[in-house]
């Protein structure tokens, strides 16, 4: 009796540690899932900042897009000034040698009536010609008469060379105004053209930045399909472990009862039999118009190459594309993201509807600009390197919409 009930005691505890070591193991199973769980919940957060920084860095771009376009579209107005200035400069000096030629054919036209007045005086007597030509009058009549041709014609030539010497005064005043000016736009192009080489400076130190954000998300979209890879083989692997241990718990269980049975029955001691059927609980899971001609015109010009300035299907930039294909549809837009974001009426990127235009930025202010067609998506003409394209608000989430 003694030595059975050793024996059971023996089998119980060997159950039971059975037990246990199932127990422990099927612990360090679920810390690991939960461990691979806390990682892909930490690279699920890590990956949101990625999304919400990229999309800082994507309208940090745009702005700056839309100023050196706006610097280049600067440039050459400015340029143009300049070209009318040497025009006009040009025109000045033409005239100021024509001026110069009145000048000289006045001054021969003096020669020639003094060698005339000369010619009609026989003798000098004071060395000037005007007073000789007037002293070798015949008579007193002739006297009279030749004051009066002197008189005429000093106050003749004298007033034709103080017209000619003014105008040519004139012009060569207009003409240095002119020059300034000129200079003074050749100053504001140099500044201009810095300014755009500082921007596109910044630019590109910006696509730098945002293309180091794109690597890192997707390195994180990496880790993040390795992790759930090895949750789902974690699951696997657990489950297929607990149905094997299930079973050997049972068929330790089995065990230790049979040789309790046999026991009882070798010590002829008074039989009693008590058994203990365990059920597994069971759970059920339950798992449960003129808009549609603007984007059609907008469509066409997918995979063109973004271009600053750009207003035709050589090249768009992002206000330039709209500007384009609102023309098309018979729209009259203005040409400027800032000019076009005060059309019509505003509504919120929740409440858009297709043929709406999304913008970036402030109204009256807005630094870019595209169509909304619908799904979440929009097309835009997004950065120098890139082509006109589908955009999602899911990536690059516009600030507002106008309906027009």
């Amino acid at each position: 009796m003694k030595t059975s009930k050793q024996f059971l005691r023996v089998l119980s505890v060997l159950a039971l540690s059975g037990t246990l070591a199932t127990s422990l193991t099927s612990v360090v199973r679920a810390d690991n899932i939960s461990d691979t769980k806390d990682k892909i919940s930490s690279n699920k957060s890590t990956t949101s900042q990625l999304l919400a920084k990229i999309q800082d860095q994507q309208k940090t771009l745009a702005k700056l897009n839309n100023q050196v376009s706006e610097k280049i579209n600067d440039i050459d107005a400015n340029q143009k000034a300049i070209a009318s200035a040497t025009k006009e400069i040009a025109a000045f000096d033409t005239k100021i040698s024509a001026a110069q030629k009145q000048v000289t054919d006045r001054t021969d036209v003096l020669k020639k009536q003094l060698v005339a007045l000369q010619k009609q005086s026989s003798n000098s007597i004071s060395g000037n010609v005007y007073v000789d030509f007037v002293l070798n009058s015949k008579d007193f009549s002739d006297l009279i008469s030749r004051s009066m041709t002197v008189n005429k014609l000093s106050a003749a030539n004298k007033d034709a060379l103080d017209a000619v010497n003014e105008a040519k005064q004139q012009l060569s005043d207009l003409r240095q105004d002119k020059a300034d000016s000129k200079q003074s736009l050749e100053d504001k192009q140099a500044t201009l053209v810095q300014q755009k080489n500082d921007l596109e400076t910044l630019k590109t130190n910006a696509q730098k930045q945002q293309d180091a954000f794109n690597k890192e998300l997707e390195d994180h979209k990496g880790e993040l399909a390795a992790l759930q890879a090895q949750l789902s083989q974690q699951t696997a692997d657990a489950a297929k472990k607990a149905q094997e241990d299930a079973a050997k718990q049972a068929a330790a269980q089995a065990a230790v009862a049979q040789a309790a049975a046999s026991a009882a029955a070798a010590s002829a001691s008074s039989s009693s039999s008590a058994s203990s059927q365990s059920s597994t609980p069971t759970s059920t899971v339950t798992t449960g118009s003129n808009q549609g001609s603007l984007i059609a015109n907008v469509q066409q010009y997918l995979g063109v190459p973004y271009v600053w300035g750009g207003t035709t299907p050589a090249g768009f930039d992002c206000s330039g594309l709209i500007y384009y294909a609102a023309q098309q549809a018979g729209m009259s837009l203005p040409r400027t993201s800032q000019a076009q974001s005060t059309l019509g009426t505003q509504v919120s990127v929740s409440d858009l509807q297709a043929g709406d235009l999304v913008f970036w930025g402030g109204v009256g202010s807005a630094y870019h600009v595209g169509i909304y067609i619908g799904n979440g998506q929009y097309i835009h003409a997004p950065a120098p390197g890139q082509n006109v394209t589908v955009g999602n608000v899911a990536y690059f989430r516009p600030d507002f919409g106008r309906r027009i």
